[in-house]
């Protein structure tokens, strides 16, 4: 009677060295996003895209710099966020982009974090026309919004 011993190829052994090394990689990625939207902005409703075209001319001089593709301080992490290239934005923060350009913003008392080069910057009437649309958003997609906070809320 003989034993038969099974002996894995190197190939195979380097695919399961490979699969390993991705899944190390992408646990902590995961991880870190955790919380953060899916990505997929819902459908706009009549008024809040005409919020958003009243918003757009400050959108474009205070936030499309960095957050559309051919901004001058465009970078990856900055689209990967919110993306305003097309309407509705895209990016992990799609779904709840309007709560999340109130709080950058410092809305609501926070301390602003955008622009990045000048955070708290936005004057007045772009900021009242930002805001105003970020209040369509939310009152357009409530249920994305209380999802988020029911997600945020169990997480912790």
């Amino acid at each position: 009677m003989s034993i038969r011993i099974p002996v894995v190829s190197k190939a195979a052994a380097a695919a399961g060295f490979v699969i390993v090394t991705c899944a190390a990689i992408a646990a902590p990625v995961a991880y870190a996003h955790q919380g953060h939207g899916a990505g997929h902005a819902p459908k706009p409703t009549p008024e809040e895209f005409a919020a958003f075209e009243k918003a757009k001319p400050a959108f474009e001089r205070h936030c499309f710099r960095c957050h559309t593709s051919a901004g001058k301080k465009s970078k990856p992490k900055a689209l990967a966020h919110i993306s305003m290239d097309s309407y509705p934005f895209g990016g992990h923060h799609a779904d709840e982009s309007g709560s999340v350009v109130r709080k950058v913003l410092g809305a609501g008392g926070g301390k602003p974090t955008m622009p990045p080069d000048d955070p708290g910057s936005v004057p007045g009437e772009d900021l009242g026309s930002i805001l105003a649309w970020a209040d369509a958003f939310d009152h357009a997609h409530p249920a994305a919004r209380q999802e988020k906070t029911k997600d945020k809320s169990d997480a912790h």
